[in-house]
């Protein structure tokens, strides 16, 4: 898969209104492409070499390491998310400006293990963002670029551009003026063990930076460039071993891969087939419901009208063939008891509990229910005969927690 590798160089005085970038284009093949323009070129560079560098993946952008702070730290936490929640927090006494104007990414969390984190202004973060993807490039990876350098735990890479040394020692980095090279060596040395190492990569230290670093002759190694500055750090780049700054408020969206690629539109297309038919049952729902409704109304109109009452219980049309001696089409089983006793202890006032039930088509459905008081029990009566059911109290206990009342209710239709 071709990459393209960006590194934004520090702004200075003269550059600070269309800052330098550094680009490499490596390919499938593993040549490379590459150069160095001010930022407004970038757009056309990414136009000519990489009209590719929409994809997130293919991208990544190295930011100065003046610019981030990496720091070490234990954060406590019960899981992960926990520890990811309280490492601002943990942080902020290391930073000089408000926590919340810093944007704080970590490297794989460990419960029990310490932290890794770097820290960047949300602005400047916004700021390369915004520079590059008006270019035409969407970087899915963004680190400092000390950070690129391949450094154990034991050893210290030190890699000079120009009058800048990008330093890395495990999970510390550094940015350092030559001049103060020799006491950011002698500091790394001192926190590092006794079988250490140094690996000096685009130039040779003086013998005065030698002398002063800490380190013996036969642990410092001095290694030359094959290829470019960038074309080093993209080599030696290793995503699994940084911290990617794309986190949080800035994390990338990819695209989908693979399989499910293909599919995608496949499934969005049927995804709004869906909606769209579960719209129209909906619909059709509530039409439904509004002709039952409807057509209810007018069987109580009629059987008012017949029969000279104010109020119809139950179903119109059950009682009207009861008054014409004629059966109902279907006795309610089990379910539509239940229902009903569902409906009535929603409408009911009061706690309650159901904690058992049993049904027979003879004897109808038996409840046994925890309620409040009695008062609680005759609402539902009152209720579900509303409904053209009888309620019977079979037995009652008021041997129950917090003084509330058990009774067993039996719910038939009217003889």
């Amino acid at each position: 898969m071709a990459r393209l590798f960006l590194r934004c160089r520090s702004v200075t005085n003269e550059n600070h209104l269309d800052p330098d970038v550094d680009w490499l284009v490596r390919g499938d093949d593993g040549t490379d492409v590459e150069g160095h323009v001010p930022l407004s070129a970038l757009a056309e560079v990414i136009e000519t070499h990489a009209r590719w560098a929409d994809d997130p993946d293919n991208v990544v952008l190295f930011v100065p390491t003046d610019d981030v702070l990496a720091l070490t730290c234990e954060v406590p936490g019960r899981n992960t998310n926990q520890i990811r929640r309280a490492v601002p927090y943990a942080v902020e006494e290391f930073v000089a400006d408000d926590i919340d104007t810093m944007h704080v990414a970590c490297a794989e969390l460990r419960r029990g293990e310490p932290v890794h984190a770097l820290i960047a202004a949300r602005e400047k973060v916004h700021e390369w963002l915004s520079d590059v993807s008006a270019s035409g490039a969407a970087p899915g990876y963004m680190t400092a670029d000390a950070l690129a350098l391949a450094s154990a735990d034991d050893s210290v890479v030190a890699l000079i551009d120009g009058d800048r040394v990008l330093l890395r020692a495990g999970s510390q980095i550094a940015s350092v003026d030559r001049p103060n090279l020799v006491t950011a060596l002698e500091m790394l040395r001192t926190g590092l063990g006794e079988q250490a190492s140094l690996h000096v990569v685009n130039g040779r230290l003086s013998d005065a930076e030698f002398r002063g670093s800490g380190f013996a002759a036969d642990e410092v190694a001095h290694v030359g460039l094959d290829h470019s500055l960038l074309g080093y750090l993209a080599s030696e780049f290793e995503a699994g071993e940084g911290i990617n700054l794309l986190q949080g408020d800035f994390a990338v969206r990819r695209r989908p891969r693979g399989v499910w690629a293909r599919w995608r539109p496949v499934a969005a297309a049927a995804g709004v087939w869906l909606a769209i038919g579960l719209g129209f049952l909906f619909a059709q729902g509530i039409w439904a419901n509004h002709q039952a409704g409807k057509l209810r109304g007018q069987a109580e109109a009629l059987y008012r009208e017949i029969y000279q009452v104010e109020r119809v219980v139950g179903n119109p049309a059950d009682r009207m063939r009861r008054q014409l001696g004629q059966t109902p089409l279907a006795a309610p089983g089990f379910h539509d008891l239940m229902g009903r006793l569902g409906v009535g202890l929603g409408e009911i006032v009061g706690r309650h509990e159901v904690r058992r039930l049993q049904y027979s088509a003879r004897r109808g459905l038996d409840a046994e229910l925890v309620v409040d008081d009695d008062a609680v029990l005759e609402r539902l009566g009152a209720v579900l005969r509303e409904q053209g059911l009888n309620m019977e109290v079979l037995s009652t206990d008021s041997a129950q927690a917090g003084g509330r009342i058990g009774a067993r209710v039996r719910v038939t239709l009217p003889e």
